[in-house]
This record gives C-alpha cells, structure tokens and sequence, in this order.
C-alpha cells in the first residue's frame, strides 16, 4: 500500500492556529466549527478538560479518506501484529498470515516486528495496544456499531472473532462509514487525546479516559483520514 507524499496547498504562515496542518483552507466551514462544537460538549460531559484553542480538524473537501480495501487490509495486518504482540506466538502468527493472504499487508516495522522470531518485550507490549486500533477499524468499516468509552480497552476476543467469522471474505465484504462520520470520531479523539495529555502534564487523573487506549485510536482515526498523508508508521498524534 503506497501512501501519497503530502502536497502542500496553504503556506504554514496562513494557519495561524485556526486549523491543524496546511492541507486545508485557514478558513474553517460551518460544518468543522459545528463538529468541533459537538466534540467539545462530549468531552465537557465526560468531566475532562477542554481546550477552546484546538483547532478544526480537516473539512470534508479537504480529506480523501482510505479505500474499503486499504483500511481492511490494515485491519488484518494491525491484528495479526496485535496478536503476536499479546500471544508471542510466532508459528501462530506465521498461519495467520498465511490464512488471510496478508504478506503484502505490513507496513516496514510491522513486516519486520512479524518475522522476528525473538522479539524485545518493548515491541510486544507496543503491538499488543494495536488492538484498540483493530476496534476502530472495525468500526470505519461498519462492522461494529460503536467505539468504546476512551476509558474502556477494546474487547480482543469479540474483535478478533469478527475477522474469524468473516475468514477471507473480511476484505470484500468491507464498507467505509461516511467521511463524515469518520471526521467526527477524528475530531472527537483529537480532542480527547489533549485532555488525556493535559491531565497527565498536571499530575491529574479522571477515571472517564485513560490516555493509552486514546493515543492508539487517535493514531488509528488519523491515518485513516490521510492527516498529514502520513504512511502507517510515521502517523503522528500531535495535540
């Protein structure tokens, strides 16, 4: 899966903290005001803090989100590394792959985590948070109804069961959310990833987030809207 390098369309001067990067117009529509407006009343109700400051994320004009296929093949690759990160479990990870044809579905540092027979703990563990990326997948491709709270981790057993059930049939039977149901979430868990970070700068805690599970989602909902066109391992979460 090739990733386009980003093309550059507004000068950075132009931005002036109005919206997140230069590849849409400093001049945000009704339509992002509005989902930036609802964003924060979410996370308002949810007791967290907000930030008044943080920009709009990108219009829909400005977005050409992934295709069904690209997104379901990074489905079954993020899972498949999810699932040896958990299970360690090389020979399991090797018939997953080959199950579901995935070879040419691995970004570089996920190709190389899934071959290597000896991986560090860090790596493991790193994988193993993959999940949650898995669950919004799932989600933008319509086989799960919701995302679940930004306190509550991603049932793996439940999402794994969804790619098993469908076997080889997950790619074709894939169909992206609206583009804007997908900028919605976006801008929700831009906002979100703040207040998790803002919390843990002020030595806070609130039980309603946990910053881990955002962070991998944000990731997640950002690659999936092309932020930055950036490829799977160089997607940034900035705040």
């Amino acid at each position: 899966m090739n990733d386009k390098k980003p093309t550059v369309t507004v000068p950075e001067s132009a931005l002036k903290g109005v919206v997140r990067t230069n590849l849409d117009s400093p001049n945000p529509t009704d339509a992002q005001l509005t989902r930036k407006k609802k964003s924060e009343a979410r996370v308002h109700a949810l007791g967290l803090p907000v930030n008044a400051n943080l920009p709009v994320v990108e219009d829909d004009g400005a977005v050409q989100p992934r295709t069904d296929i690209e997104v379901a093949q990074r489905c079954i690759a993020v899972a498949i590394c999810a699932v040896k990160g958990e299970s360690d479990d090389q020979e399991l990870t090797d018939k997953l792959v080959e199950e579901y044809s995935a070879a040419s579905f691995f970004s570089p540092e996920e190709d190389r985590f899934r071959r290597n027979t000896h991986a560090s703990k860090q790596d493991l563990t790193k994988f193993g948070w993959r999940y949650e990326a898995v669950h919004v997948f799932l989600w933008a491709l319509g086989y799960a109804e919701t995302i679940n709270a930004p306190n509550t981790i991603a049932d793996a057993g439940h999402d794994i069961g969804i790619l098993k059930t469908q076997g080889k049939n997950f790619v074709a039977n894939a169909h992206l959310r609206s583009r804007a149901e997908i900028l919605d979430m976006s801008d929700l868990y831009y906002r979100l990833d703040w207040a998790a970070v803002e919390l843990r700068v002020e030595g806070k805690h609130n039980d309603a987030i946990d910053g881990e599970i955002v962070v991998e989602r944000h990731r997640a909902l950002n690659w999936l809207i092309r932020y930055m066109n950036q490829a799977w391992d160089d997607v940034t979460t900035a705040t």
